[in-house]
C-alpha cells in the first residue's frame, strides 16, 4: 500500500490549439472565446479556493502574463501563494516548447526571455523553478537535458507520447536530469472543452453571464473517488493523483474527497499539494538514483506526431528564419557596443520579439496543430518579430532574377551529350541534366549519388526530383500506409515528367513544371526549381510551389550510393545517428512512426571516412533516410480533422488551412563531398546556409565549434558568446583578443559559474562532447 499519496490539481493550458490565444474566433455564426479568456476563468476560480488550501501548478509565462495584464491586483496574491507553497510556478518558459523543430538558441530564449518575469513573480529560488515542464510536447530533443540543466532545472516532468522510460534522462552530452515520469500517477480529469453558450453562440449574454461559454460541470464525484482509491492502494511508497485535465474548473468538492480518503485509508498519508511538493518528498531517493546513474544517453524520445514536422510548413520556416535574424541583429548591436567600448542592456523590443518567437515554438503552434484563426494569430506575431529584427538588421536586397533561356538555344558552359541532355561543370561537380532533372552528378569524378529506381516499368528518379504521393491523415500524422519503399514506389508520381523544359543563365539552371496527370485530389500544382552552385561547395535549390491539393504530400528525393541503414541527423546543439527499421513503422493514432525524424540544418550519409552526401535545409525539419536515399518533406495537405474539430464537444470547422494551399518557397541544398567533411564542418556549413551573417567577433576563434550567439549581456554589464562542440567528440575553443579581457563561464541564464573567471588576452576553453559553453566577456 502506498504510504503517501499527493493529490495535485493542475490544468494543461494550451495558448493555442482549439482556440486562438488572445482573441475570439468567429466562423459560421459561432464565436469561440480565446484560451486567455478560458484560462482566466480557471485561474480566477482557483484563486477563490486558494485561501482554503487549494493548490495549483502552472508555469507558462504567456498564460500568467495574460492573466496579470487583466488582473494586476493578483500579482501580490500569486507571489504570496508561491512563497506559502500553494502555487508551484514551474519552469515552462514562455510556452511548453516543441524541443525538436526550433533552433537551439530559440529553445534557450524560451527561458531567458522570461527569466526576469519569473524572478519578479516568485523569486529566483522558488522551488517550482527546479521543475522543467514538458507536458504534451511531441517528442523531445536528445540534447534537451543539457538545456534544461543549463536554465536551472533539476527534474523534468510530463514527457509525453514517447515518455522517458527511466527516473534519469541522459542527454547525448552526458548531462543528467531527474524525471518524475516513472512515479506512479493516477489521473482524474477531463479533456472536454467548454462550448460556446447555446443561447448567444459565444457572443455573450445574460444566460452565460457575458462569458460566451457554457461551462461543463466538475469531474463526476464517483469517477474522482475511484481514482483516489486506486492511488491509495498503489503498492509504491509514493504515488500521486493528477487532478484536472484541460479547461477543467477547480472543484471545491476535492476538499470533501480529501477528507473521505483520510477516513477510508487511515494508513496512508494523503496530501493536497503541488508538483514541487511531490519532488521534495522524492528528492532524497532521487538524489541517490542520480548519483549512481551512468552517462549512457537515454533512448531517443522521437519521433512523436511526425506529420507535425510538415503541417503548416510556413510556421517552421518563419520561426527558424526569424530566430537566425534576431541572433544576427543581436550580433550587430554587440559589435557596435564593442567598438564603442561600452556595453548596454539589449533593447526591450528584442526581448519581446524573442517571447513572440517562443510563443510560435509552442508545441501546438510550430507543429501546425491549431485552428486556422489561431494560425493567423501566430503569423501576425511573426510579422511583428520580422519588423523588429529588420529594424536592427535590414534584410539584404535579393539578387535580381536572371534572364533564363532554353537550354536548346545553346549556352556557354553546357555540352550536349545526347538529344535532350546536357553536361556542365560547377567546380568539383559535373552534372548531366535534362528536362526531367539531374540525371547524374559526379563530384571530383566520383558518383556519390547513384540513382534510385522508380520501379520495374519507369525511369529512375532524378537527383533532387520532386515527387507527389498520397498522405491520408491529420495534422499529427499519416494514418493510411502507402507501401512506399526503395523497391516499391508505385504510390509516387515523379514530377520531373511534368516539367516543361530546362533553362539556363549565368551560374544557374531552372526547371518549370505543371502537374497535368489527372489526380483528382490535385486542384493546382505548379513549380519552379532554380539550381545554383554555392560557395560552400553545395548545390543550392530554390523551389517555388503553387499548391492546392487534398491528402497529398510533396517530397524531394536525394539518392545516395549506399544501402547502409544508419544516417546522421543534426538536432539542436548536436547530432544523432538514426537507423532505418521498417519493423518500427506505425500508422496508429498515438504511436505513429514512419521513420521520419526532426532535423535541424543538415543530415548526412557517409560512404566511407572521406566521402559522403549531406542535405542542408532552411526550416524543413522532416527528413527520412531509407537505404539508398534521403527524402525531405516540403508540403502536406491533411484533411482529417482529428483534434482540430472534436464535434462531440462542439462544432467549429476551422481547419482547412492545414492543407497549406497557396504560394510557397523552399531552400535546400545538396552537398556531395570527398574531402573528409566532418560533422563539425557540416554543422558550420549548415549554420552559414541559414545565418544572416557573417558576424564580426571581437576575437579570433579556433576549434571544432559552432557559434550560436554573440550578444549584449542581459544585465548590460558585458557581452555573451555562446558556442558548442560541433564535432561531438569534445573540443577546445581557443580565443585570442587584441587586448586583455575577463571571461567568465555562465549558465544559459547568464548567471556566472563560481571559480571560472579568467583575465588575459588568450584563452583555451575545453568543451565536453556535444557541450554548450556560454562565456561572459567584460573589458573592465
Amino acid at each position: 500500500m502506498a504510504r503517501q499519496v499527493f493529490i495535485i490539481p493542475h490544468n494543461h493550458f494550451d495558448p493555442t490549439w482549439r482556440r486562438c490565444f488572445d482573441r475570439v474566433a468567429v466562423k459560421h455564426g459561432v464565436t469561440v472565446r480565446g484560451y486567455a479568456e478560458v484560462e482566466d476563468h480557471v485561474l480566477t476560480r482557483w484563486l477563490a479556493l486558494a485561501e482554503a488550501g487549494y493548490p495549483n501548478t502552472e508555469g507558462q509565462m504567456s498564460v500568467l502574463r495574460a492573466y496579470l495584464r487583466k488582473h494586476p491586483e493578483a500579482f501580490d496574491t500569486l507571489r504570496a501563494l508561491a512563497h506559502s507553497g500553494q502555487f508551484a510556478c514551474v519552469l515552462a518558459g514562455e510556452t511548453v516548447q516543441d524541443s525538436n523543430i526550433p533552433t537551439g538558441e530559440g529553445l534557450i530564449r524560451n527561458f531567458l526571455a522570461v527569466w526576469p518575469e519569473y524572478c519578479a513573480l516568485v523569486g529566483e529560488e522558488h522551488p517550482g523553478l527546479k521543475l522543467a515542464w514538458l507536458e504534451d510536447a511531441f517528442g523531445n530533443n536528445a540534447n534537451y537535458p543539457q538545456i534544461l540543466r543549463g536554465v536551472g532545472a533539476e527534474v523534468a516532468c510530463m514527457t509525453s507520447y514517447r515518455r522517458c522510460p527511466d527516473p534519469v534522462w541522459v542527454g547525448i552530452d552526458g548531462a543528467k536530469i531527474l524525471c518524475l515520469d516513472t512515479v506512479p500517477m493516477h489521473y482524474v480529469g477531463s479533456v472536454e472543452k467548454h462550448p460556446p453558450c447555446p443561447q448567444c453562440q459565444g457572443v455573450g449574454c445574460a444566460t452565460c453571464d457575458q462569458t460566451g461559454l457554457a461551462f461543463f460541470p466538475p469531474i463526476p464525484r464517483d469517477q474522482a473517488r475511484e481514482s483516489l482509491h486506486r492511488a491509495a492502494l498503489d503498492p509504491a511508497d509514493i504515488a500521486f493523483v493528477y487532478v484536472g485535465g484541460e479547461e477543467t474548473l477547480p472543484d471545491p468538492g476535492l476538499f470533501v474527497l480529501l477528507e473521505e480518503m483520510r477516513t477510508t485509508h487511515p494508513g496512508v498519508t494523503v496530501t493536497l499539494g503541488t508538483m514541487a511538493d511531490l519532488y521534495a518528498a522524492l528528492a532524497p531517493h532521487l538524489a541517490e538514483t542520480l548519483a549512481g546513474w551512468g552517462e549512457t544517453p537515454t533512448m531517443e524520445l522521437n519521433p512523436a506526431m511526425p506529420g507535425c514536422m510538415v503541417t503548416r510548413i510556413k510556421t517552421k520556416q518563419r520561426a527558424r528564419a526569424l530566430s537566425y535574424h534576431l541572433v544576427a541583429a543581436e550580433a550587430e548591436l554587440a559589435r557596435d557596443a564593442w567598438q564603442r567600448g561600452q556595453p548596454t542592456t539589449p533593447p526591450v523590443d528584442l526581448n519581446c520579439a524573442w517571447q513572440q518567437v517562443a510563443f510560435s515554438q509552442f508545441h501546438d503552434s510550430i507543429t501546425g496543430t491549431h485552428i486556422d484563426q489561431g494560425y493567423a494569430e501566430v503569423q501576425e506575431m511573426l510579422d511583428a518579430v520580422e519588423q523588429t529584427a529588420a529594424h536592427y538588421l535590414p534584410r539584404p536586397i535579393p539578387p535580381p532574377d536572371e534572364n533564363f533561356v532554353p537550354a536548346a538555344a545553346g549556352v556557354h558552359g553546357l555540352t550536349e551529350v545526347a538529344p535532350g541532355s546536357w553536361r556542365l561543370v560547377w567546380g568539383a561537380h559535373t552534372l548531366t541534366v535534362a528536362r526531367t532533372g539531374i540525371l547524374e552528378l559526379r563530384t571530383n569524378g566520383e558518383d556519390l549519388c547513384g540513382v534510385l529506381p522508380y520501379g520495374r516499368l519507369r525511369r529512375p528518379f532524378c537527383i533532387g526530383e520532386l515527387v507527389l504521393e498520397p498522405d491520408y491523415g491529420d495534422a499529427w500524422g499519416t494514418r493510411i500506409e502507402t507501401f512506399i519503399s526503395p523497391a516499391d514506389n508505385w504510390a509516387r508520381i515523379p514530377l520531373g515528367d511534368y516539367q516543361t523544359g530546362i533553362a539556363v543563365a549565368d551560374g544557374a539552371l531552372r526547371w518549370e513544371g505543371v502537374y497535368t496527370g489527372g489526380d483528382t485530389m490535385v486542384a493546382a500544382l505548379a513549380w519552379t526549381v532554380t539550381l545554383r552552385p554555392g560557395a560552400d561547395g553545395a548545390l543550392h535549390f530554390t523551389t517555388d510551389v503553387r499548391w492546392d491539393t487534398h491528402s497529398r504530400r510533396l517530397r524531394v528525393l536525394f539518392p545516395v550510393a549506399t544501402q547502409h541503414p544508419t544516417a546522421t541527423y543534426e538536432i539542436p546543439f548536436g547530432f544523432i545517428a538514426r537507423t532505418y527499421d521498417p519493423a518500427q513503422i506505425n500508422f496508429s493514432q498515438w504511436a505513429a512512426h514512419q521513420m521520419e525524424f526532426p532535423t535541424q540544418n543538415w543530415a548526412s550519409q557517409w560512404l566511407d571516412d572521406a566521402r559522403g552526401v549531406a542535405v542542408l535545409n532552411r526550416g524543413l525539419p522532416c527528413y527520412r533516410w531509407q537505404p539508398g536515399y534521403f527524402d525531405v518533406s516540403l508540403l502536406r495537405s491533411p484533411e482529417w480533422q482529428f483534434s482540430i474539430v472534436e464535434q462531440i464537444h462542439y462544432e467549429f470547422w476551422d481547419h482547412d488551412g492545414q492543407r497549406d494551399s497557396g504560394e510557397h518557397q523552399f531552400h535546400y541544398a545538396l552537398l556531395p563531398f570527398t574531402d573528409h567533411r566532418t560533422p563539425g564542418a557540416l554543422t558550420r556549413t549548415g549554420y552559414a546556409f541559414n545565418a544572416k551573417g557573417p558576424w564580426q567577433l571581437p576575437c579570433t576563434l579556433e576549434g571544432d565549434v559552432a557559434v550560436t550567439a554573440w550578444k549584449l549581456a542581459e544585465d548590460g554589464k558585458g557581452w555573451i558568446l555562446r558556442l558548442y562542440d560541433a564535432g561531438g567528440e569534445g573540443a577546445a575553443a581557443t580565443l585570442e583578443f587584441p587586448a586583455p579581457v575577463t571571461i567568465t563561464e555562465t549558465d544559459l541564464l547568464e548567471r556566472p559559474l563560481l571559480g571560472t573567471s579568467r583575465t588575459g588576452a588568450a584563452f583555451t576553453c575545453p568543451i565536453h562532447r556535444h557541450g554548450i559553453l556560454t562565456l561572459r566577456i567584460s573589458t573592465s
